[in-house]
């Protein structure tokens, strides 16, 4: 599967670059082409939870979490669509 890549997610597409984390790459590009906006949101909110569980194995920082939150966030429920 091609890493999902889109401007307004510069550092969600960066993390599902990486290989250990494919299963983050597939749900991103789900939330990039599902058509409804109800889905796009729930696919976000899955997203974000999925950046929870990889802070509580330390694969990503605090920091790193609110950001790529923020551009879910924006993406999903903003103008950014």
């Amino acid at each position: 599967m091609p890493t999902p890549n889109h401007p307004a997610l510069p550092l969600c597409c960066q993390l599902a670059a990486l290989r250990e984390h494919n299963l983050f790459a597939f749900w991103l590009d789900a939330l990039l082409t599902d058509p409804s906006r109800e889905i796009r949101q729930a696919d976000a909110y899955r997203l974000m939870g999925m950046l929870a569980a990889y802070l509580e194995q330390d694969q990503i920082d605090t920091t790193q979490l609110n950001a790529m939150s923020a551009e879910l966030r924006a993406f999903a429920f903003g103008a950014t669509v």
